[in-house]
């Protein structure tokens, strides 16, 4: 990262999170200290923390036999970071109202209007213009279009739950999420749009609880899905190169460049099965991997031999690569308990309707949270990013801490 301003987006978020953990170190430790801090109560047979302290080890273990220990420091410790603030983020949501869990979508709808003015060339806060590729620059306060993109999708299906599960508010949340689906199709980045669509599916799925009702609801998403791809120019466009790209077998083309990445993280995967290169290993390792891969399959690589990448651009290959399968496992593991919440039966009656007011909204988040996270991450490293991995961490501890038994 460049302390000179290079990288505007990524750096400052990464400090702000270290600040948000730190203060929260110093919170707990005057609690401690002193005594007389009334801390929430924790259940250490809890499964979720039992799957956090476990993920937070077994990343330490992996940093401890890396390929290079130096480079699996810093990831090691966003790891342990982003373990401690899920941790206190239940404990905090605990004792908070349903609407509480909405606080993420008020920095999204600021971002989603400053990308729309970018968008559609009204205005930006930032001088662009010497990017070359002018999509390049539409950047709102997060990133690269396919960042941005990446980000809409929490406070979407947040804003979605909520106008689903709560009594007041209903009409403005639902036009929160309608925004930020309108924002995410305007990023042109295609595993966002599968990713927010295929979970708000699953999402009316796990509402409506009605075979006939579901078939409706998928063939009104699939034509709102295929109306802005069929009127609206550039995403028209995407959809085309990546249809004649398939139709010539160019996969480099198809897949956006990350044909080379993929590859290289799979051969890390079969070198490494167990304990991975080490968190933050791939871009390390990339080079000497991408020169073996470009030796024996030459034909494959002929417009990218110059590029080179520091995330696979897959979290899933990135996990598995870097902590080995059974860092993997863990992983799949989480989304699973997450999604588990949705699965509890609707005959389970809340103690007040604040609680059942807040069961459900966890009930119809936890699965497309899940949904979403496993889609997305195919094509994105939305869990090397500080913003998106924020927004899940939060609505994956809403989740947790509201979840009927």
């Amino acid at each position: 990262m460049s302390l000179s301003g290079e990288d505007v987006f990524r750096f400052p978020k990464e400090l702000a999170l270290r600040a948000e953990v730190i203060l929260i170190i110093v919170v707990l430790s005057l609690a401690w200290g002193f005594g007389r801090l009334g801390l929430p109560r924790l259940d250490f047979r809890g499964r979720w923390l039992a799957l956090t302290a476990l993920i937070c080890a077994w990343t330490i273990v992996c940093a401890l036999v890396s390929t290079n220990h130096l480079v699996s420091i810093p990831p090691t410790v966003h790891v342990l970071e982003c373990g401690l603030l899920f941790v206190v983020t239940v404990l905090v949501l605990r004792a908070q109202p349903a609407w509480f869990a909405g606080i993420i979508v008020l920095p999204a709808i600021l971002n989603g209007v400053i990308y729309i003015l970018q968008e559609l060339d009204i205005w930006s806060p930032f001088d662009t213009s010497a990017v070359l590729e002018k999509h390049i620059g539409r950047t709102a306060l997060i990133g690269n279009p396919n960042d941005v993109g990446g980000y809409f999708v929490v406070p979407a299906l947040v804003a979605l739950a909520l106008a689903l599960s709560g009594r007041r508010f209903r009409v403005a949340w639902a036009g929160v999420a309608a925004f930020s689906l309108v924002a995410t199709y305007m990023t042109h980045t295609v595993a966002a749009i599968g990713a927010l669509a295929v979970a708000l599916f699953v999402m009316f799925a796990v509402w409506l609880r009605s075979w006939a009702k579901t078939f409706v609801v998928f063939l009104a998403l699939v034509v709102a899905a295929a109306i802005p791809f069929a009127t609206y120019k550039p995403l028209r466009d995407r959809a085309t190169l990546m249809r004649d790209a398939l139709k010539r077998r160019d996969f480099e083309t198809f897949s956006a460049a990350r044909t080379l990445p993929f590859l290289t993280a799979a051969e890390m995967i079969s070198d490494h099965p167990i304990v991975g290169v080490g968190p933050g290993g791939f871009a390390y390792n990339f080079f000497d991997y991408k020169l073996r891969l470009q030796e024996r399959h030459r034909e494959l690589f002929e417009h990218t031999t110059e590029m080179n990448y520091a995330e696979v651009h897959n979290d899933h290959l990135q996990v598995a690569s870097e902590t080995g399968l059974p860092g993997y496992v863990l992983f799949l593991a989480a989304l699973l308990l997450v999604a588990s919440a949705s699965w509890r039966h609707h005959s389970v009656t809340a103690a007040t309707t604040n609680d059942e007011s807040r069961a459900e909204f966890a009930r119809l988040l936890a699965l497309p949270l899940a949904v979403s996270l496993f889609i997305l991450a195919l094509a994105q490293f939305p869990l090397e990013l500080v913003a998106p991995t924020h927004t899940y961490l939060w609505a994956a501890a809403a989740i947790v801490a509201w979840r009927m038994s």
